[in-house]
C-alpha cells in the first residue's frame, strides 16, 4: 500500500494492512501483550537511504489524538468484530526546512511478535511518498478567513429569492428587502442561522451584492439591516425589530404589513429588512441604487462585525500590548490589538469592494468559470508577481484578459497585497480565534483579544 503525505505535516496516521502468521488478512484486535517492531527506510531524491528499526507502541482502541512524538501501531474497532490499523508516524520524519534534501520515500515494514512464544504473529507494510506542500488556492485561502472572522449568516443558496421595493411612511421613503428562505436538502442549516434566528441578531448585518440595474456591485458599497419582521407562510407578520425606521410610529405596522404582502409569495418564510445604505460612495435618494424587483443576482448575509471594521477604518484607538501566550500554548509573546484590527479591516475592506466576484465564484459550480476562462488574467497575476514593476488593470485587459479577467486580476492582486501586509498577523488570530462552527469567534466568551478589539470599534451609528 502507498500513500501521499505533504512535507512538514503533522500528527499523520496512516492507514496499514497486516496478516497473520498463515498469511491471511487480520481483522481482529491486537493481543494485549503482543509487541511490535517497525523497520524504516528513508531514501532520498539523490539514491541514498537510511534503515533503522524502532519499536512501536501499541494502542487498543485510543481515546486521544495521536501526538506525532513516537511511532505508534493503532487498532481501531470498526464494528461486527471488525479492526481497522494505523501506523503513527512521527513528526520529526516529515519536518525538513529544505526540502532538496528532504526524503523523497519512507518503507515501514512492521512485525509483530507473540508474547508467549516470540515468534512472529502478524506482519505488515506500507510506502509513504512525500511530497513538497501545496500552497492553498489563493482566492478559496481568503473567502476562508472570510469565513471564520465574519460568517455568512444567511448564505446565498438557503435564499430561495429576493424582492427589493420602497416603502414609503409619513413623507419619508425607505428600501425594503424580502429574502425568501428555502431548505436545501443537500447543506446542513449553517448553526449561525439557528443561533441568529433571534431578530435583533440581524441588525447591522451586511447584505452582499445587492446594487441593481445599472449600479455594480462593489467597489465599497454595501447595505445595512436597520430592523424589520418575519413574514410567514400563512400570511402573518411577526417578530418585529430594530429602530430608527418608523417602526415606533402609530399606523407603520398596518401600512407595511399592506405593502409586504403585495411583495409576493412568502415561499417557506421571509425575512422582511429595512435597509440603510453605507460605503464609499452609496447614498443619496433610494432611486439611486434601490432599483426595485425580483434581484436576479446571488445576495448573502454578513455577520454584522463586518460593518463594525468597515465603519472603524481610519481610527486610531489606544490600547496596550497584550500577552497572546495563553491562546497558543506557548511562551509569553506580546500582541498589539490595533495590528489586529487593522488586518481585520483590510479583510472587509476586501470582501465589500470584491463582493459581486467573489458571491460569482461561490455560485459557480467547482469555481468552473474561474478556472477556465480567466487563464490569461491568471498567467498576468504570476507574472507580476515574478517580475519588478506594476501592471494595472487596463493593460491586463490590453494583454487579452476579458472583463472578468480584469476583476480576478484585481482581485487576486488586493488578497496578495493583504497577505503581504497582514498576513502573519491573520496567522496569529487564526490560531485564537478557533474554528466555531457556524458561530462567530466575535460571539466567543473569555476571549480577552477578541474583546480587546470589539472594545476599540466604533459604535454603528
Amino acid at each position: 500500500m502507498s500513500y501521499h503525505v505533504t512535507l512538514n505535516s503533522r500528527n499523520v496516521l496512516v492507514p496499514i494492512a497486516l496478516d497473520d502468521r498463515n498469511g491471511e488478512r487480520m481483522l481482529g484486535p491486537l493481543a494485549r501483550l503482543e509487541t511490535a517492531t517497525a523497520m524504516v527506510i528513508q531514501i532520498s531524491a539523490t539514491g541514498a537511504f537510511t534503515q533503522e528499526f524502532f519499536p512501536l507502541i501499541l494502542r487498543q482502541q485510543p481515546m486521544n489524538a495521536y501526538s506525532g512524538d513516537d511511532w505508534e501501531l493503532w487498532s481501531q474497532k470498526l464494528g461486527n468484530g471488525l479492526h481497522a490499523y494505523y501506523i503513527g508516524v512521527p513528526n520529526r520524519c516529515f519536518a525538513v526546512a529544505d526540502e532538496s534534501l528532504a526524503p523523497k520515500t519512507i518503507s515501514v515494514q512492521v512485525i509483530g511478535n507473540s508474547p508467549l512464544s516470540g515468534q512472529q504473529s502478524f506482519s505488515g507494510g506500507v510506502d509513504i511518498s512525500l511530497q513538497s506542500r501545496v500552497a492553498t488556492p489563493l482566492i478559496p485561502g481568503y473567502l476562508n478567513s472570510c469565513e471564520r472572522f465574519l460568517p455568512t449568516l444567511l448564505p446565498h443558496n438557503f435564499i430561495d429569492h429576493a424582492v427589493l421595493d420602497h416603502f414609503s411612511f409619513g413623507g419619508k421613503d425607505s428600501v425594503i428587502l424580502m429574502v425568501s428562505l428555502q431548505s436545501d436538502p443537500a447543506d446542513r442549516i449553517p448553526v449561525s442561522l439557528e443561533k441568529h434566528w433571534e431578530p435583533k441578531g440581524w441588525i447591522d448585518a451586511v447584505i452582499e451584492n445587492l446594487a441593481t440595474g445599472e449600479e455594480k456591485s462593489g467597489n465599497g458599497r454595501y447595505a445595512t439591516i436597520r430592523g424589520g419582521c418575519f413574514y410567514g407562510r400563512n400570511r402573518k407578520v411577526s417578530h418585529w425589530f430594530g429602530s430608527g425606521f418608523g417602526l415606533e410610529e402609530k399606523g407603520f405596522r398596518e401600512s407595511a404589513v399592506e405593502k409586504i404582502r403585495g411583495l409576493g409569495p412568502s415561499g417557506k418564510g421571509a425575512w422582511i429588512f429595512w435597509l440603510r445604505p453605507q460605503g464609499k460612495t452609496l447614498g443619496g435618494a433610494p432611486g439611486n441604487w434601490a432599483v426595485p424587483g425580483r434581484i436576479a443576482r446571488s445576495i448573502s448575509i454578513r455577520h454584522p462585525m463586518t460593518h463594525r471594521l468597515l465603519g472603524s477604518i481610519g481610527t486610531a484607538p489606544n490600547a496596550m500590548p497584550m500577552d497572546i501566550g495563553w491562546a497558543k500554548g506557548e511562551s509569553s509573546e506580546a500582541f498589539h490589538p490595533r495590528e489586529a484590527l487593522a488586518a481585520l479591516q483590510s479583510l472587509a475592506g476586501i470582501l465589500i469592494d470584491h463582493q459581486q466576484s467573489l458571491q460569482s465564484l461561490h455560485v459557480e459550480p467547482a469555481h468552473a468559470d474561474w478556472s477556465q476562462h480567466d487563464n490569461i488574467a491568471r498567467d498576468i497575476t504570476r507574472e507580476v508577481s515574478r517580475v519588478e514593476g506594476n501592471i494595472s488593470v487596463t493593460d491586463a485587459k490590453g494583454m487579452g484578459g476579458s472583463d472578468r479577467g480584469a476583476d480576478t486580476f484585481r482581485l487576486e492582486t488586493d488578497i496578495r497585497a493583504l497577505y503581504a501586509l497582514h498576513g502573519e498577523t491573520l496567522r496569529i488570530l487564526e490560531s485564537i480565534f478557533d474554528e466555531t462552527y457556524g458561530f462567530s469567534a466575535w460571539d466567543a466568551v473569555g476571549n480577552p483579544l477578541r474583546e480587546a478589539i470589539a472594545g476599540m470599534l466604533v459604535e454603528p451609528s
